[in-house]
């Protein structure tokens, strides 16, 4: 039956539905349409079937007026739509009962938790929630996590096209259209497509594709894939890069991403310098459990040289994997740290990252562990290498072993109830060492155990006294003995340590709405070492700190003093704020009865000891009874701002023998650190005793590195970093990096200058540029990870 059309203030339905077909829904529609001639949306409708309002599902038509012929109602005037979390408005909507068929026009709007669409005409579905819209234009929300030092920004992805259709609650295909995450495309950046297929949450593939920078094409690819993932992956060819480098050529590359799995994905990359030769570069990242992960990286050159460098060339590959599984059965837990070059030279040459660069040292190791109460097993395998010098050629690094070995561990364990602790170390294994002029079999055994008591009994009128006393026993299959015989080792070890009773006082009043505290810590510790052979202790091959024990008598006194303070609770705060330590100065000592390590010192060679590398880091002058003062000062005035001192000082009055600051300031979009290490060589090894060769004309060591930085690259503006990496002994800059980046909003542009100095290898400016785009990601040879701020 046809009906008359029916003029109407304003009909409203809301219907719950659960289990309620689409039909009967219409005709509850068809119903209240008839019959609200004059009703009012507060008004109750009559015709709706009772107990609708208990139902779970919603929906809301809205209309000025409708007319009905057969299965199809026409809706005019305002018409809004509105089903779970669809909205759906326009001027004119035709809906099919039969079908489910929405056909929209004027002013066509369409809302869902994925996006907003607009459009002049419109076809949608309400079952199956598929449908297109034409001359549609709108937004489609991003799902991105953030990741360090990547572009991002609130907004949606903006598209507009001849024709989209929806073909799925995540899906979106465009046709003849573009997409950005600009709001204005004229001061951003737009992707045309011919056809673009948007998968919320996970990539968009287009084919076609014009990318345009500020209005201007840049780019053109037949077919592209971007990832909008919350963690990006999608295989695919990348982006090439172009760069120039003084030292390396013109450079041009690409590389390919291949998405393996959920859980896994291969990089692969390759590189042409104009100068050196052809590079290629590799990455392999899995997480095969929950507990588990690894990463494996691997680059190499084929360095041709040309020209000038042809007498520089260094070819040669590294190789980087680190991976741990926390839980492979039993309570074990392994760990796996690769870091492999070919040789020093090659580094020196092709490293990115100064710090890297001049490190001449480079360690594998992979172990089992397993803890359990107070004890902890461990299977290992370690290989140390330490390369002398830059030059290829064989035999030129030192090279530490450790395959396989074992260990086993007791932390302090308390005997019944008594103030007696017993803890103890066990270990055996194949060790070996190779170096020039040093002739030892590949592998030779070693076992080594440490059985230790510690009587911790109650304080004494605030005194604190801890003896502990034990015996280290280590057997060597090789020695430095001529024929390099199998050695045994016997140490015995007595210790005290006497901690007074700290003196406090708490400042009264306040100062700028704070209290203070002043606390004086005293701390001394006497220690013996006896070995049953003392002579034998220089017949020992070292391979880690368990081999550089020697005879000693010594006694370490330190005072720590300092200042605390606390902000006034707040009124109403019931927790009172925490006390920050506002500054703190430690100086140490030690005092050695035996200057000569029980005659162990030989002063034609630098010898590392426990009881000197136990104090500090840095080598200074032996065979006197006094080391020199460590100095240690901290100090934190502000939670943006914090400063540490060290220094060690000559008891001699030979002056600073080496001093460390390191300082961090943020300040709003300020940010500065520094780090400053001096080493007087001359000064530390300044004794009769000292070596009186080589060693002894070791020039002195000062370096700076200083980072300043300004804003941040997810802020609109201006942002940029200097880091300057000088040598004042040598009066040169080993490394000069200045990044400056403009970001407009939803697009960032990155440049960087680098310059290196290192040796005679290597002496190099470098020029690289990125464009980032916001949400999506970092084109070019500047990779976010690589910026200083």
């Amino acid at each position: 039956m046809n009906l008359p059309r029916v003029p109407m203030v304003r009909a409203s339905l809301q219907l719950r539905l659960a289990g309620l077909s689409r039909h009967r829904a219409a005709s509850a529609l068809l119903i209240l349409l008839t019959s609200a001639t004059s009703a009012s949306p507060a008004q109750q409708l009559p015709g709706i079937p009772p107990g609708l309002q208990d139902l779970q599902s919603t929906v809301s038509i809205r209309a000025d007026s409708q007319e009905r012929v057969k299965e199809t109602y026409d809706l005019r005037g305002h018409v809004e739509i509105t089903y779970q979390k669809m909205k759906l408005t326009a001027d004119e909507v035709s809906f099919n009962d039969s079908t489910g068929d929405v056909v929209a026009r004027g002013h066509v709007t369409f809302a869902d938790p994925e996006g907003y669409l607009e459009a002049d005409e419109a076809f949608y579905n309400v079952e199956t929630g598929l449908g297109w819209f034409a001359n549609g234009r709108g937004t489609i929300h991003a799902r991105i996590t953030p990741r360090p030092r990547m572009l991002i920004n609130e907004n949606p992805f903006y598209l507009r096209g001849k024709r989209v259709e929806r073909r799925g609650e995540s899906t979106y295909v465009v046709e003849h259209g573009r997409l950005t995450t600009c709001q204005c495309e004229e001061k951003g950046w737009s992707m045309g497509a011919r056809r673009a297929r948007i998968e919320v949450g996970d990539k968009v593939v287009t084919q076609g594709a014009s990318f345009r920078l500020l209005r201007v094409p840049v780019f053109y690819s037949p077919y592209a894939v971007n990832s909008i993932a919350r963690n990006p992956r999608q295989t695919g060819f990348l982006l090439p890069h172009v760069g120039n480098s003084s030292q390396k050529g013109f450079i041009i590359g690409g590389g390919f991403f291949w998405a393996i799995n959920p859980s896994a994905d291969l990089l692969l990359g390759v590189e042409n310098y104009s100068v050196r030769g052809l590079a290629r570069h590799g990455r392999f990242r899995a997480r095969p459990t929950a507990t588990s992960a690894i990463t494996v990286e691997y680059s190499g050159v084929n360095d041709k040289g040309s020209g000038r460098l042809r007498e520089q060339r260094a070819p040669g590959q590294s190789l980087r994997a680190v991976g741990q599984a926390r839980d492979l059965g039993y309570g074990f837990r392994g760990v796996v740290d690769v870091d492999y070059i070919t040789s020093l030279a090659y580094r020196l040459t092709f490293t990115d990252n100064f710090t890297q660069a001049v490190a001449g040292e480079v360690h594998q190791a992979g172990f089992l562990s397993k803890n359990f109460d107070a004890y902890s097993i461990n299977v290992y395998t370690s290989r140390y290498q330490n390369f002398l010098s830059a030059e290829r050629k064989p035999g030129n690094s030192i090279i530490i072993r450790q395959t396989p070995s074992f260990s086993f561990s007791g932390m302090d364990k308390q005997v019944g109830r008594s103030p007696l602790y017993f803890a103890f170390d066990l270990s055996a294994g194949g060790v070996g060492r190779t170096e020039p002029g040093f002739q030892a079999p590949q592998l030779s055994e070693r076992l080594d155990f440490h059985p230790e008591v510690t009587l911790r009994p109650k304080p004494f009128l605030g005194f604190h006294v801890t003896p502990s006393a034990g015996l280290r026993v280590t057997r060597y299959g090789t020695s430095l003995r001529a024929a390099g015989e199998p050695l045994h080792r016997l140490l015995g070890e007595f210790s005290v340590d006497l901690r007074p009773p700290s003196f406090e006082k708490v400042f009264s009043g306040t100062l700028a709405g704070r209290r203070f505290k002043h606390v004086i810590e005293p701390d001394i510790r006497y220690r013996l070492v006896r070995a049953r052979d003392p002579e034998s202790l220089q017949d020992v091959v070292r391979y880690d700190q368990v081999d550089i024990f020697s005879v000693t008598n010594e006694v370490e006194y330190s005072l720590t003093n300092s200042l605390l303070f606390r902000k006034d609770a707040s009124p109403g705060q019931t927790e009172k704020p925490q006390a920050r330590e506002l500054i703190s100065w430690r100086l140490s000592q030690k005092y050695y009865f035996d200057p000569t390590f029980g005659g162990a010192l030989d002063p034609q060679r630098r010898v590392v000891f426990d009881p000197t590398i136990s104090l500090t880091g840095f080598a200074f002058a032996q065979g006197r009874r006094l080391s020199p003062v460590v100095s240690v000062l901290k100090f934190a005035p502000f939670s943006n701002y914090d400063m540490e001192l060290r220094a060690d000082i000559s008891p001699s009055g030979g002056g600073v023998l080496n001093a460390g600051i390191t300082s961090h300031l943020r300040h709003g979009p300020v940010g500065l650190s520094f780090t400053d290490f001096f080493i007087n060589r001359t000064a530390a090894l300044s004794t009769p005793l000292a070596p009186t060769g080589p060693l002894s004309k070791l020039p002195s060591f000062h370096l700076l590195r200083a980072v300043a930085s300004y804003g941040d690259v997810n802020r609109k503006g201006f942002s940029g970093a200097f880091g300057l990496d000088f040598n004042f002994a040598q009066r040169i800059a080993h490394q000069v990096v200045n990044q400056v980046s403009y970001n407009f909003g939803c697009l960032a542009l990155d440049f960087e200058y680098r310059r290196f100095a290192v040796g005679g290898l290597r002496r190099e400016n470098q020029f690289r540029v990125a464009l980032s785009l916001a949400n999506v990601g970092t084109f070019g040879n500047l990779k976010p990870r690589e910026r200083l701020y």
